[in-house]
């Protein structure tokens, strides 16, 4: 009789104690965002090579070089890395030309693995147009590379079949149109 009063008791107490959550390991408050700068470049070329990006040191450098790439850092250690450069779209023709730049173009972000599914895309796509914003740009662009079938609803076709990336994009309200090079996706900037 005395173990059941235990056992009741022990009840009790479980259900006066205040219910704890379950918290994913990585929180989008440990993921800590940084300007790329010349002493990252190892580093990112590593996370984007594991991610399936054929990129060189050289390369990377060079769009480093402009100041306008971040990096997800979770622990200090790069986990992703979004990779953007000022370009110049000409909405008239539909094309990325020569000329005074007015956007940001931003690379496909590399994330490792292990921290897929956490939003440090989003996180870096953010990041990314907030400083093509503070920059005096009025585009954030990026090409899409999955083959998306002729036709005119691009939007469609994206929430029907689109990648995790095609999807993002279509969430930020980004437009987009079919280019000779591809589908682009661009985003109106407020100034």
């Amino acid at each position: 009789m005395a173990e059941s009063t235990f056992k009741q008791g022990e009840k009790r107490e479980e259900a006066d104690l205040p219910k704890k959550r379950f918290i994913d390991l990585l929180d989008t408050e440990e993921v800590e965002i940084k300007r790329l700068t010349s002493e990252d470049i190892e580093d990112c070329v590593k996370v984007m090579r594991k991610c399936a990006f054929d990129v060189t040191e050289v390369e990377v450098g060079n769009i480093v070089d402009y100041g306008k790439s971040f990096a997800a850092t979770v622990n200090r250690m790069v986990v992703g890395v979004g990779l953007s450069w000022p370009a110049f779209l000409d909405l008239d023709e539909k094309k990325i030309t020569s000329g005074e730049p007015n956007a940001l173009y931003m690379e496909d972000p590399a994330v490792l693995l292990a921290y897929e599914g956490r939003g440090i895309r989003r996180i870096l796509l953010k990041e990314r147009e907030k400083e093509a914003a503070s920059s005096g740009f009025r585009y954030a662009i990026g090409y899409l590379y999955e083959d998306i079938p002729k036709g005119d609803n691009i939007a469609h076709y994206i929430t029907e079949a689109g990648s995790a990336l095609e999807k993002l994009y279509l969430s930020e309200d980004y437009e987009f149109f079919r280019t000779e090079k591809g589908i682009l996706a661009f985003k109106r900037l407020s100034k």
